[in-house]
């Protein structure tokens, strides 16, 4: 335990003596520039570094980063995707939470977990465990009582990004071992681990090992926290690469904090490790994981993303900046690098903000924090999401609720952040023409109306999803000055026989033309009447707004 009571208190004094906040007004964040950096090419350095090793950014955040378990388990992963499409696979899962992950999988990884009833806690204390990472006290006898198990994806076969389903996302090979983070305890057993291959790509539990063995309990050379790792992986030309950890005895505990694939004779691509927990705020990396810094060290990160402000609406912009500014102090303490590299990333528009609040001037905060530190990037996702998606109080259509977003803003969400990224780090965006904006390549803006609906300026994919017609380019206008929006005129709708009503008679008149390609009820207007037309029409079924 003296090991992590030096921790805290070399934590504690990090705090008192790197904190330097600033004293004047922050800007609204449509003055904030989109990037905010004393010197941005550290970002471009990081980023072409993956040709030759893996880079592991971490991202701490709340529910919206906190993939795949809550609201973000659609924005972490497409993350992953758009960056792989940008700079190749990748040769690492991300850490694997020891959770039953079978449903809805992790990026490149499905997960069951079974753990004893009856088994003791970890010896970790909570504060030394990173966020969103679960420590469990393995115990034997392995038999399956009680036990991680985790299926390769390298497909990201059923991942919760149906469109990324079946791509080359990891790099694969014939040498896949698995990692097993674990922590020190006083005393400890082994762990038992094996190797099999299964037909799905749902964890099998009583899958026959083809290879297995014995793993050491606590990690290498007296360190806190550590790696031990796994023989070679079988691997065939048909089905899924399983690995199971189990504890050996029944009476020697291992405290087990995740584990990962790894391709262990190449190593490439850029990683977006989750470290994110529900419901937290920019204080409690400090507050409630301030002790992680062995763990988090032991991750290999070389960079770190700070997603917070949904749950700071509460604060001043200056008391922000302020825990902002520990926040990154810690994390360089914990790496024992002053420059080490940290992105940090505005959160996006949100309603039902407290009375008062300066959420609005936490974009210009975390900018002033950068371009008074080295090695630091602050993203003005609030600004983009409002300039490119017209995300604002008089028009949200991503929010499922006051703040979480619904899975289409998610993709376009990491859309928006991982563009920016390359774009600030002068590197190509895949699909985009040379000089091409990446949103009027993929969410150009448009008018979404039709006769008797309001008009309205958006992106398709929010159109899309609330089943509205969308002109692309249009713009509301009335040119001809004729009182009807020029754009509606031509605009497909739901009311077929426009009476201003949808019901049996439009539906009648999409089943007689059903599968041909005739613009009358070829309501998507993508050149086909099909089941994509009949879900707009059941959606307006009624009087026209």
């Amino acid at each position: 335990m003296s090991g992590l009571v030096s921790i805290r208190a070399c934590c504690a004094a990090a705090l008192v003596s790197g904190v330097s906040a600033s004293s004047f007004a922050y800007d609204h964040y449509l003055e904030v520039p989109i990037a905010a950096s004393q010197d941005p090419t550290f970002l471009r350095n990081l980023l072409l570094s993956s040709g030759a090793g893996i880079v592991r950014i971490g991202v701490f955040g709340d529910s919206q980063e906190a993939s795949p378990d809550f609201w973000g388990r659609h924005y972490i992963m497409e993350c992953n995707a758009l960056l792989v499409e940008a700079l190749g696979p990748t040769s690492e899962t991300v850490l694997l939470g020891q959770r039953w992950l079978d449903s809805t999988p992790e990026w490149l990884a499905a997960t069951a977990n079974v753990s004893s009833s009856t088994g003791p806690v970890p010896q970790i204390p909570s504060a030394a465990v990173p966020p969103g990472v679960l420590a469990r006290a393995r115990i034997g006898p392995a038999d399956g009582s009680d036990a991680f198990h985790a299926v390769l994806m390298p497909g990201a076969e059923r991942c919760v990004v149906p469109h990324r389903v079946s791509g080359s996302w990891f790099h694969d090979g014939s040498e896949v071992v698995v990692d097993v983070l674990l922590a020190r305890r006083s005393m400890t057993g082994s762990l038992a681990w094996r190797g099999s291959i299964i037909e799905t790509s749902h964890p099998t539990p009583d899958a026959p090992p083809l290879i297995q063995g014995i793993l050491p309990g606590q990690p290498a050379d007296g360190a806190q926290v550590g790696w031990v790792t796994t023989g070679a992986l079988p691997r065939t030309a048909h089905g899924f690469r399983q690995v199971s950890i189990l504890g050996a005895h029944p009476d020697a505990p291992v405290d087990v904090l995740g584990a990962r694939f790894r391709n262990s004779t190449q190593s490439r691509g850029v990683l977006l490790q989750p470290l994110a927990v529900g419901g937290a705020s920019i204080g409690d990396l400090v507050a409630k994981h301030g002790a992680s810094g062995p763990a988090i060290a032991a991750l290999g990160l070389d960079a770190a993303m700070l997603h917070f402000g949904a749950n700071d609406g509460y604060l001043s912009a200056q008391e922000w900046a302020t825990r902002l500014q520990k926040a990154i102090d810690v994390l360089r303490w914990m790496h024992g690098d002053p420059h080490f590299p940290i992105i940090i990333v505005s959160d996006t528009h949100q309603r039902e903000l407290p009375a008062g609040s300066q959420y609005d001037f936490f974009p210009g905060a975390a900018a002033a924090v950068a371009q008074t530190n080295p090695s630091i990037l602050a993203f003005n996702m609030r600004r983009i999401h409002e300039e490119r998606f017209l995300w604002n109080d008089s028009q949200n259509l991503g929010l499922a609720d006051s703040v979480h977003h619904k899975p289409h803003a998610q993709y376009m969400m990491a859309r928006a952040l991982v563009s920016t990224m390359l774009e600030t780090a002068g590197l190509p965006v895949p699909g985009c023409e040379p000089n091409e904006s990446w949103a009027d390549h993929y969410h150009p803006l448009g008018a979404s109306c039709a006769p008797g609906m309001p008009c309205a300026l958006m992106v398709e994919a929010d159109a899309d999803s609330v089943g509205r017609p969308f002109v692309a380019g249009g713009d509301c206008s009335d040119d001809d000055g004729d009182g009807s929006i020029d754009d509606c005129q031509q605009a497909p709708s739901p009311d077929l026989t426009r009476d201003g009503v949808v019901d049996g008679a439009d539906l009648g008149l999409l089943m007689t033309l059903w599968a041909s390609d005739d613009s009358t009820a070829d309501i998507t207007g993508d050149g086909l009447v099909n089941g994509a037309d009949l879900g707009r029409l059941l959606i307006f079924w009624g009087p026209l707004p």
